[in-house]
């Protein structure tokens, strides 16, 4: 567990998703990655801790995705942000005041730092640009932390070489995981958010239809269940509808006012269910489930109703 005097959400932006992640991912050995939800309802997690004037912080980092599908869910994954990063490179620069007003919009008045990736070599860097440039990314959360502590909300401009960003392959092995207890489901917000994405909830139940299969998901518990489609049609009593389990590989995190991982793992059961991305392991037990035990023994009341519409005909 990672030990801390003080707690500090700071939000991620920008529009390269390559160049973030590379960024984050190459944060040392205190940086814990948590969980990568971007794909799916457009955030990742990640938690490191700076030393600053002698405090302990834990920095909570959300890196969210810059993708129109996901422009709805900014609002929810801002509350409650401390600071901000805005990652841009040389080229897209000039796009830095709408990305610091989108932040104020959703956040208020908190510190932006706008970190610009340059192509040019370091030591360049440092003479062009003097005290604003950076040698590596845990320099930004440390002066954006010590901006929080002093509440200076004018935004700062730095400049950093896309030279220190390693590649993938340096850094996959760097995350680590941190286990901290999930908080209860926040239904109104997770309903909101579903439905931002299209998806209607009735009754704290969002159903999903398939050719084979009816999937209930339950807002209240985030509970699964699934049923075989043919079962709606058929007049035996013989309904199988079984719970299915999805879980993450971590034991999830909390510290956020408004999303838990809970929350986002429910978004992610429904999405990955709509676009049929169900976990293989949890597609074959499915299978089982959708496989109908009576399929192949006689049906008595069944044929003689066809019978009896086949002599009608006859007739």
């Amino acid at each position: 567990m990672l030990s801390s005097e003080f707690v500090f959400k700071v939000l991620v932006v920008g529009p390269r998703e390559e160049v973030k992640d590379r960024f984050l991912l190459s944060m040392g050995p205190d940086s814990y990655f948590l969980e990568c939800f971007k794909s799916i309802v457009g955030v990742s997690l990640q938690v490191n801790v700076v030393n600053v004037r002698g405090k302990t912080v834990k920095v909570q980092i959300w890196d969210v995705y810059d993708s129109p599908p996901f422009k709805s869910m900014f609002h929810h994954y801002s509350k409650g942000a401390y600071g901000a990063l805005v990652l841009l490179t040389e080229r897209v620069e000039h796009e830095a005041p709408k990305y610091i007003e989108e932040i104020h919009k959703y956040c208020g008045e908190i510190p932006v730092l706008v970190i610009i990736v340059d192509e040019k070599d370091p030591q360049e860097i440092a003479l062009e640009y003097g005290n604003s440039f950076i040698d590596n990314p845990v320099k930004s959360l440390e002066i954006l932390a010590q901006r929080i502590f002093d509440r200076e909300v004018e935004p700062v401009y730095l400049r950093l070489s896309y030279s220190v960003l390693p590649p993938y392959s340096q850094l996959l092995n760097r995350r680590r995981l941190e286990n901290l207890t999930t908080i209860p489901l926040n239904i109104p917000i997770v309903k909101e958010i579903l439905e931002a994405m299209g998806f209607k909830a009735k009754n704290y139940e969002i159903i999903l239809k398939s050719e084979k299969a009816i999937y209930t998901v339950d807002l209240r518990n985030g509970e699964v269940y699934v049923e075989p489609a043919q079962c709606e049609n058929c007049d035996r009593d013989c309904i199988k509808k079984e719970k299915i389990c999805m879980v993450l590989a971590t034991s999830g995190w909390s510290s956020s006012p408004d999303i838990s991982q809970a929350d986002l793992l429910l978004i992610s059961k429904v999405y990955a269910i709509a676009n049929n991305e169900i976990p293989p392991e949890v597609q074959e037990k499915i299978n089982e489930i959708l496989n109908c035990p009576t399929k192949n023994s006689k049906k008595p009341k069944r044929a003689r109703r066809q019978q009896n519409r086949r002599e009608e005909i006859r007739l």
